[in-house]
């Protein structure tokens, strides 16, 4: 029975592990979690967000510097990452609640355009996305695991990011930020 609990106490420390540090595609540094809120005291330098451009899914042209004046929340998955399938409620939540004010754009890398799609009709995801095709978004943004969550200012500046799943708390207080 000892040998049941302590197998099932590893399995769920590897499970949380997973969750907090995001997915990887094979050979990628491991990187631990992270949240950083720029700005604040001890914090690192804030820094102006990397301009970008992509079509949307339905077939839109969007641009960061398009949306420039406005709140954004910008947010990096792919539909094959376990982290990116338990955050994509709480991005939903927080699209309905802010929707109005906020601008929500998902980003879909290393993915399928057939596989993003679905992840965004699975989990009722109805703001702004594309797929990085080329990958010049991911290599401009130096995403080496996702998910990945950037909160941009009206002025175009980045006051928070989280690397890893986000929980409803944190995107909240990321959101308040830019109100």
């Amino acid at each position: 029975m000892s040998y049941f609990k302590g197998t099932a106490f590893i399995i769920t420390i590897l499970a949380a592990g997973f969750l907090f540090t995001g997915c990887k595609k094979a050979g990628e540094e491991s990187k631990a979690a992270s949240t950083s809120v720029f700005g604040a005291p001890g914090a690192e330098q804030s820094r102006q967000a990397i301009p970008f451009s992509m079509k949307t899914f339905d077939g839109r042209d969007v641009s960061l510097q398009e949306l420039k004046g406005k709140p954004v929340v910008v947010n990096f998955f792919a539909s094959w990452c376990g982290p990116c399938q338990l955050e994509a409620p709480v991005l939903r939540e927080a699209w309905k609640e802010y929707g109005g004010r906020v601008e929500f754009v998902a980003v879909a890398i290393d993915d399928s355009e057939e596989g993003a799609r679905g992840f965004l009709k699975e989990f009722r995801l109805e703001f702004t996305a594309g797929l990085d095709s080329t990958g010049e978004i991911m290599k401009a943004y130096n995403i080496y695991g996702i998910p990945k969550t950037y909160v941009i200012d009206r002025t175009g500046v980045v006051l928070y990011e989280h690397s890893g799943a986000i929980m409803k708390e944190d995107l909240d207080a990321a959101i308040k930020l830019i109100l």
